[in-house]
């Protein structure tokens, strides 16, 4: 369960030397963060002996996160964040020792910086800097609520989701500190050690909000872009339906990478803000939702059904979240 926040656009000119010009650099940038975050995760439970958990973690890049970026990669990166997938999962699956994982994650790491230097003079812009580490933030936050119920860690992977993003918004953090302004420098420093420390005792949910809210108050002040206020139920039902429809129209019009980054965002821009109240009220329904739009809409659309298949499979989805729309009283 992935959440990344809805992010302003900066109106920043990439660099006539850039090789590709990302839609909206802060959300690429937070996603290969999200990315490098996993894969942390994965390093650290297979150095731990759990292969399970390493396994765990190794997904998400790859089989969700990279479709929605792959648009903004030239070609070149595309090809080489696909062999690093592969081989990232090759040496998992073989049981190498640790120190061979960690030399293939650090091939990806490195194209993940090759991604990143194509945002031009943009990535070293405090402005553009401090959205990127609210938007890991509040990645962070929606991943701990989802991990940590009152002191205990109820969903592991998703508890250390949340401590590994709160480490690479420090990172960015570190590298641009120097040019922000003195005041928001010590007090985003503060609030960050504050994330971290309540992550770490596994404290209650509303400190770390406090915490991230703190941080996030201060990079507005070097961004220039306030927060948006939290969208409401009914907004998220209403997007996935648009975007839902889209995947429909976008596959029949042949548009087959166009519909699939159309259920990424119903997914991850939406559905991950319902998934917490919908399984408060029916666990079995929001389990099935979280599925189908994660997973069973997008292995449909790679297997090339036919217009009619998909649409039909998007049309039982949108069924179902009706369900879940009267439920939570939308």
């Amino acid at each position: 369960m992935i959440r990344r926040a809805s992010l302003a656009l900066l109106g920043l000119a990439l660099t006539s030397a850039a090789l590709a010009a990302p839609k909206d650099p802060v959300k690429f940038a937070v996603t290969l963060e999200q990315m490098r975050g996993h894969y942390d995760a994965s390093l650290l439970n297979y150095r731990n002996g759990d292969l399970a958990m390493a396994t765990k973690h190794a997904k998400h890049p790859a089989n969700e996160l990279y479709a929605a970026i792959r648009g903004d990669l030239t070609p070149g990166l595309q090809q080489k964040f696909l062999a690093d997938y592969a081989r990232i999962n090759q040496t998992l699956a073989a049981k190498k020792p640790s120190a061979e994982y960690q030399r293939v994650m650090n091939t990806f790491y490195a194209d993940v910086d090759a991604a990143l230097a194509t945002l031009g003079s943009t990535r070293t812009d405090p402005k553009f800097a401090a959205q990127v580490i609210a938007g890991i933030l509040e990645n962070a936050e929606h991943e701990y609520e989802e991990g940590v119920q009152g002191g205990k860690v109820t969903n592991l992977a998703e508890y250390q989701d949340a401590m590994f993003y709160v480490a690479r918004a420090r990172g960015w953090f570190d590298r641009n500190a120097a040019r922000f302004p003195q005041h928001q420098r010590e007090e985003t420093a503060a609030a960050l050690k504050a994330a971290a420390a309540v992550i770490a005792r596994k404290g209650d949910v509303k400190a770390l909000e406090q915490a991230v809210d703190q941080a996030k108050e201060e990079l507005a002040e070097v961004s220039g872009v306030r927060r948006a206020a939290a969208s409401g139920n009914a907004t998220y039902f209403t997007n996935i339906d648009r975007l839902l429809a889209a995947a429909k129209s976008r596959y029949a019009g042949g548009m087959g990478d166009d519909a699939e980054e159309a259920l990424i965002n119903a997914y991850l821009e939406n559905f991950e803000y319902l998934e917490s109240p919908l399984a408060k009220k029916d666990q079995a329904l929001e389990t099935k939702l979280e599925k189908t739009l994660r997973e069973d809409l997008r292995a449909l659309l790679k297997s090339k059904p036919s217009p009619q298949k998909f649409s039909a499979a998007v049309d039982a989805a949108l069924a179902d979240l009706n369900k879940a729309r009267a439920l939570l009283g939308e």
